[in-house]
């Protein structure tokens, strides 16, 4: 039986009460029961002393010692009386010495009623009045224990069958329901309207509900572990990269693209590339600057990147999507997304060159170069235009075919090419037309890159097909940015104007290959 069980702590606690209640109660009862009992002797004593009183006076006045002696004997022979005694001679009340506890009574004539003879002395035998009472408080004790416990042992069935055996049987239903099932606790016998009965009737109700409760929860633990499965396979299976890191970088969750698209890098993997992944970037800063201004707006960071590659075959651009998630205990996540756009981007970059370069020469072209030189004026940074012209290019052509002008075009891009400074732009403006740009020179700095540009390009060149060497000169007109125009059609129409002069005197001044706008006026270079 379990010690803490509740049968067992009722009994403890109905026992204790009961012993409690009996030795205060018979403590209590001993002590009236002594009380009573001397009440009781005092007041036997005054009856005896009734019975007595004429004979003790008629035996006193008459100084009859047979017959006081006969009263004395008759007094001392009651159980409560310790001894009697009576005196004949009554002078004063003070000449008598009276024992302790005893009582006097005072004898008179039997003719004189108001003239005293004698007095009788009654002493209470209190060993017996406290031994009588000692007896009927154990009687009463004996008593007491025995109604109690018949009291406590009747109270044990009572609540045993009353209150702790259906409380017993709820608990032993309860502890073997599972919650969720329909399994109920049984109604108590006799106790459909009691407090156990409503106690039943609350538990079932709450069974009822956390039925209910469970049946929900298993419906949608359900249906998240079908989302979860649905967003495991996409996420599994999704062609772009999918991590999820800390803002410190620690990757918490990848799919197997990012697997792959590191190792198409050729990067060893690591637990943590830094924060938005962006070791793998080419420019950090620039990931850093998009991602900071998007976050401070509330918004998705997104934009479009080079990616670090230890593959020199392979060249990979990437959309990266950002997004910062906070979760109900306040931890931020980032979840990055990388959509490869290196297809796109080499696309754009084939359609860029087509509409910005020349295919022959592979130069800027036309609307390329004016795009740059615009980009000159815009921003006021002063600049010289050289317009080129190719001098027996056209006899050429005509005489060799297509393919030998081809050749010489290619020919002379690669001298022009390699007169020319870094900072210097080349671009073929048609036909057997070409633009340099010079940032930031003056004159005589342009008349000695246009000597090495003349020099270079004059060069012959042999054609393999015809097993012929030929060669080409320049004209070149040169036109100054803010100084001679500033805006780029009257800078070209400038450098044009400057190298049809040249051309309209080449015969007469055949040794002269460029001339400045500024000078159209004056004497030839």
């Amino acid at each position: 039986m379990n010690k803490s069980g509740l049968i067992i702590r009722l009994a403890v606690v109905v026992v204790f009460t009961a012993i409690c209640a009996g030795v205060v109660i018979t403590q209590l009862f001993n002590r009236i029961t002594y009380l009573n009992e001397l009440a009781l002797s005092e007041q036997k004593i005054q009856q005896l002393h009734n019975t007595v009183f004429a004979t003790a006076s008629i035996a006193t006045y008459l100084q009859d010692e047979e017959l006081i002696q006969e009263v004395i004997n008759g007094l001392n022979s009651n159980d409560i009386v310790q001894n009697a005694q009576i005196y004949t001679d009554w002078d004063t009340d003070h000449t008598i010495t009276k024992p302790a506890n005893s009582t006097v009574f005072a004898l008179y004539s039997p003719f004189e009623v108001t003239r005293k003879v004698g007095a009788l002395i009654i002493t209470p035998n209190v060993e017996h009045i406290k031994e009588r009472a000692e007896q009927i408080g154990r009687d009463n004790t004996i008593v007491l224990a025995l109604q109690a416990s018949i009291v406590s042992f009747i109270t044990l069935i009572v609540a045993y069958f009353v209150i702790t055996k259906p409380i017993l049987r709820i608990g032993h239903g309860l502890h073997h329901i599972e919650p969720g099932n329909r399994d109920r606790v049984k109604l108590p016998e006799y106790h459909t309207e009691s407090e156990l009965g409503l106690l039943v009737s609350d538990i079932n109700s709450l069974l009822d509900k956390a039925e209910q409760q469970i049946e929900q929860e298993r419906a949608l633990r359900s249906e998240v572990e079908l989302l979860e499965k649905r967003f495991r396979m996409l996420f599994e299976n999704s062609t772009a990269p999918i991590v999820l890191m800390e803002p410190k970088g620690n990757i918490l969750l990848y799919n197997n693209a990012f697997l792959g698209l590191v190792n198409k890098l050729n990067i060893p993997f690591k637990k943590n590339f830094g924060s938005y992944l962006k070791h793998l970037f080419l420019d950090e800063k620039l990931l850093d600057n998009t991602v900071q201004a998007a976050f401070n707006n509330d918004e998705t960071a997104t934009g479009e990147f080079k990616l670090h590659s230890n593959n020199s075959d392979i060249t990979v651009w990437v959309q990266a999507v950002i997004t910062s998630t906070v979760t109900n205990d306040y931890k931020e996540y980032y979840q990055v997304t990388l959509h490869d756009i290196s297809k796109r981007k080499q696309q754009l970059e084939i359609l860029d060159h087509k509409a910005n370069y020349d295919q022959l020469t592979q130069l800027f072209n036309r609307h390329a170069a004016e795009i740059k030189i615009q980009g000159f004026i815009d921003k006021r940074q002063p600049f010289a235009l050289l317009l080129l012209d190719l001098n027996d290019f056209k006899p050429i052509n005509d005489i060799y075919g297509h393919d030998a002008g081809d050749e010489i075009l290619i020919h002379v891009t690669g001298q022009l090419t390699a007169s020319l400074r870094k900072q210097d732009i080349l671009s073929r403006w048609g036909g057997d037309e070409f633009v340099i740009l010079l940032p930031n020179v003056t004159p005589d700095i342009v008349d000695k890159i246009a000597i090495k540009l003349y020099d270079k390009a004059s060069k012959s060149y042999f054609l393999k097909e015809h097993d012929k060497s030929v060669g080409v000169t320049l004209s070149i007109g040169v036109s100054f940015f803010p100084d001679d125009k500033e805006t780029l059609h009257t800078l070209v129409k400038g450098a044009d104007q400057a190298m049809y002069e040249i051309k309209r005197n080449k015969v007469t001044h055949p040794e002269i290959y460029i001339k400045h706008y500024a000078n159209l006026s004056h004497k030839l270079i």
